[in-house]
């Protein structure tokens, strides 16, 4: 299995490899051409794939770039792809769900739902959840059998965010729950089930400004919280919170268990990508339309990163983001429309959060990058696949 199947790289969307050294320096190891604009990469083993607006899907050897096999679907792949022990999983813009051989690209099945596919999927425990235009459904990985749909007044934004119970309790993806005591904000309109501690969820976001949580086996609403815009890229689940961003400005992190919000931060234009967050370093990160990766404190959700005289709103790039931040190690990698690839330096308490590097890419990132130990993979709006190389002399943490 791979350590970066899915969007964001696990199923909470943490977007992080604490395991990799951060990369010093970033070099071109090799470009792929595709037919279309690509859409966040993924990988497994020795293979990235990689879906494009065109309709495609590739996989590529990783080490070589050399293409292994290219499929043509009937629709827009619009949503990075996810790759299991069954097989890799696209979701197609008319509204089908295709499972592939991930070795040949030989389809296995195809699923109808009820609406437009544009959200990537995500895999947990034998499930593949798909947010469409009706809502969110769960379909068995191996057969593509639909267990169960909720539905949604509006369509589905962004990908679904699973946490499951055993997942918390061995913190795979997160450090020790935060204890500090805080009063919650009050969300007079949220609804919320008081037994949901023990249960695994899933979190979605809605083009309303709506966030659901779901028991992950059964659809069950556990609870439901209103943002102030549309959600961008779904939720974010670190440290027994859930994150989201919307197009509105708002930055909301919400208890995991209830719903209730804990912070709210707001800026003057649209965030353009999901949270990403490093409970250890008290840190969240996420990208706007105003140039800025934001970065806020996760307990109050005030602005991290101190100025002369008042403190920044983040680290200034050049231009709108146009991708997810992710973490290799204690750097944080994310692109802007102009074309720019920046490495953030955010060891330690992620006070400063200097900028280490950056690559031209000559066209506006596409998507989100994927991690590997010693490479990320990221797209290009001129239709290429990047794979970009470091040797760092970073001790990892």
């Amino acid at each position: 299995m791979s350590d970066w199947n899915q969007f964001k790289g696990d199923p909470h969307r943490s977007g992080v490899r604490r395991d990799a050294a951060g990369p010093d320096r970033v070099t071109k190891a090799w470009t792929a051409d595709l037919a279309g604009p690509p859409e966040s990469p993924v990988l497994d083993r020795d293979t990235v794939f990689v879906g494009t607006r065109r309709g495609d899907c590739y996989a590529f050897e990783r080490e070589t770039g050399r293409r292994r096999w290219t499929v043509e679907t009937e629709g827009e792949v619009k949503t990075a792809p996810v790759v299991g022990r069954d097989g890799l999983y696209l979701a197609v813009g008319d509204g089908i769900v295709r499972a592939l051989d991930p070795g040949t690209g030989e389809q296995r099945w195809e699923t109808e739902l009820a609406g437009a596919l544009e959200s990537p999927l995500a895999l947990s425990d034998g499930l593949l959840y798909a947010g469409h235009a009706a809502g969110l459904s769960a379909l068995e990985a191996e057969t593509g059998t639909r267990v169960w749909t909720h539905e949604t007044e509006t369509a589905v934004a962004g990908a679904p965010a699973v946490d499951r119970a055993a997942d918390r309790e061995r913190r795979e993806w997160g450090a020790d729950p935060d204890e500090t005591e805080i009063d919650l904000l009050s969300l007079d309109d949220a609804e919320m089930d008081e037994g949901v501690v023990d249960r695994d969820r899933v979190y979605v976001g809605t083009d309303a400004g709506t966030v659901i949580a779901l028991e992950a086996d059964t659809g069950e609403k556990l609870w439901n919280a209103p943002t102030s815009g549309a959600i961008v890229d779904g939720p974010t689940v670190a440290d027994g919170r859930v994150y989201v961003a919307d197009e509105d400005g708002t930055l909301v992190a919400f208890h995991a268990d209830t719903g209730q919000s804990w912070f709210t931060y707001e800026i003057r234009d649209a965030f353009t990508s999901s949270p990403t967050v490093l409970p250890a370093a008290d840190a969240t990160f996420a990208g706007a339309a105003d140039g800025y990766l934001h970065v806020t404190d996760t307990t109050f959700g005030r602005r991290k990163l101190r100025g002369w005289l008042f403190s920044k709103q983040g680290v200034a790039l050049d231009g709108p983001v146009r991708s997810s931040p992710v973490v290799a190690g204690d750097v944080l990698c994310i692109g802007d429309a102009t074309g720019s690839l920046y490495g953030v330096d955010v060891s330690g308490d992620a006070e400063d959060c200097d900028l280490d590097w950056f690559v031209d890419l000559e066209r506006g990132v596409a998507g989100t990058p994927a991690l590997a130990a010693d490479a990320l993979f990221v797209g290009t709006d001129d239709g290429r696949l990047h794979r970009l190389e470091w040797e760092s002399d970073r001790s990892t943490p």
